[in-house]
């Protein structure tokens, strides 16, 4: 069972420490989750900042929508950091398998296809999460306060980021799948995705800085 990271006395600090440990968890996956709840939670904070504002009062509904569905991600961001160290255990055991006779590397191969495609599993959700906030983030970015939106482009920058590094522990394990066709079909719907989530953290940051530089 791979340690509770959602303990409540678990620091930032703490769990940094860990990270750079010779432990095998918490590892990228984890790093990419709690990347990712640092830029929604940026997210957050732009909203927080634009509602109560008379300028902003036509998008402020929106905006209390938002907040809400951050503190959701935030939430289930921090969760895929526990999920993602309980799916490399196994995964990592499996590795460790005797292969001395047929049936023993008959036994290992199945162990290792099945805990390949959980291991994969849990970044691609991350994934998937990461699409949703950087979805928010942009809107944010676009409707509101203008004296936060260097943040919210933060934060969609932030949210991208983590994505793609959470698309590298889909790629490390499904290269070693013996199913090629299970392999390839989330390779390309992760490639997708990647597609998608760069094309709109591009267009936010560009416009984000000529804003900012008064072009």
């Amino acid at each position: 069972m791979a340690e509770d990271f959602l303990d409540g006395n678990l620091t930032i600090n703490s769990f940094l420490e860990k990270l750079g440990s010779k432990e095998a968890v918490p590892g990228g996956g984890g790093a990419a989750a709690l990347s990712a709840s640092i830029g929604i939670s940026l997210c957050k904070m732009a909203a927080n900042l634009t509602v109560g504002k008379k300028k902003y009062a036509d998008v402020e509904e929106r905006m209390y929508e938002i907040i809400s569905e951050c503190d959701k991600l935030k939430e289930e961001f921090i969760i895929l950091i526990q999920k993602d160290a309980e799916g490399f255990l196994p995964l990592s055991k499996a590795y460790g398998l005797p292969a001395e006779t047929e049936e023993q590397k008959k036994f290992k191969e199945e162990t290792l296809e099945r805990e390949l495609v959980a291991a994969a599993a849990v970044p691609f959700e991350i994934m998937e999460k990461c699409a949703e906030a950087i979805a928010l983030c942009a809107e944010v970015a676009e409707k509101g306060s203008r004296l936060v939106v260097s943040d919210a482009a933060c934060a969609v920058n932030t949210c991208n980021s983590a994505l793609k590094c959470a698309s590298l522990n889909v790629y490390i394990n499904t290269k070693y799948m013996k199913d090629t066709v299970k392999a390839c079909e989330m390779n390309r719907k992760a490639d997708s995705i990647i597609a998608g989530c760069d094309e709109i953290a591009e267009n936010v940051f560009n416009k984000v800085v000529e804003s900012l530089k008064g072009k």
